[in-house]
């Protein structure tokens, strides 16, 4: 994946680590999610990166179609990364239930 496009280099966590293994996560899907996706302040100090509809069209135009088929089951995953880069953790955005 990585050489079809430019990803920022992530440094990883103990923790993280542990977490992308457990989660089935690969690392290379995380540095295009940090390079590529849409992020926001978690209110403490960390940066949550995440794929939003925009950013599937980006993705879309910018990589190579098998490449974008690769990430395409990712697209679920969130990234927080601390103030100094460093992954803290990731994870798959869970559903919210609706009761009816």
């Amino acid at each position: 994946m990585s050489q079809n496009l430019p990803a920022a280099p992530v440094n990883v966590s103990k923790h993280a680590s542990v977490r992308l293994q457990q989660r089935g996560i690969p690392a290379w899907y995380v540095e295009l999610l940090v390079t590529w996706g849409q992020s926001r302040h978690d209110g403490h100090g960390a940066q949550v990166f995440s794929v939003t509809k925009p950013v599937r069209n980006r993705l879309a135009r910018e990589l190579p179609h098998t490449s974008y088929v690769r990430a395409e089951r990712y697209f679920d995953v969130y990234a927080v990364v601390s103030g100094d880069g460093t992954l803290i953790t990731a994870a798959h955005k869970q559903r919210r239930a609706h009761w009816h």
